[in-house]
């Protein structure tokens, strides 16, 4: 999955990476490297924290959620990277940010797409949570509950597939 991650980076890095005089030539592959592991470690961030970080990575993974530049976990994305290119190539902060926020929601979008073409196997939903799963790697029912109950394994609370559904149908949240 990362080595695939990679090449969609690098097939999108030209004008946002490549072609950008902010980034000398000489860090143009550590500088895909860092939009990967910037994506990557995000959502593996919202995927081990519990709560509703699975439920977001899923609807950014089948492409929900509107407009990429406004979801929350892309624009935490936008922030760690924007932050890589400051700090290890020296870019300013504006030309970083519009860096960032031109490259990565682009990706993401890809990402989504491929995820959702049956006649594209270089990306699943499956392969995608398994590499991001945490230290152990494993998406395992704790994980699932967690998506129906919102985090805390509690249907009652309201949030979370379960609580949705109970408040659609006229149940007590």
């Amino acid at each position: 999955m990362f080595d695939e991650l990679l090449k969609l980076v690098q097939n999108n890095a030209g004008a946002a990476i490549t072609n950008n005089p902010q980034i000398p030539n000489e860090h143009n592959e550590a500088a895909v490297q860092d939009a990967s592991s910037s994506i990557t470690d995000v959502l593996g961030s919202h995927l081990s924290s519990g709560g509703g970080g699975l439920s977001g990575v899923l609807s950014l993974l089948k492409g929900g959620g509107g407009d990429l530049a406004s979801n929350p976990i892309v624009s935490q994305i936008i922030q760690q990277f924007s932050g890589k290119l400051q700090n290890n190539y020296g870019v300013d902060g504006d030309a970083a940010q519009s860096t960032a926020s031109s490259l990565i929601p682009q990706v993401l979008g890809q990402l989504a797409n491929k995820t959702n073409d049956a006649g594209d196997s270089s990306f699943d939903i499956q392969s995608i949570l398994h590499s991001l799963g945490g230290a152990d790697g494993k998406f395992d029912m704790s994980d699932a509950l967690n998506l129906f109950h919102g985090g805390n394994n509690n249907a009652e609370s309201g949030e979370g597939i379960l609580g949705k559904l109970t408040g659609l149908f006229g149940g007590a949240k």
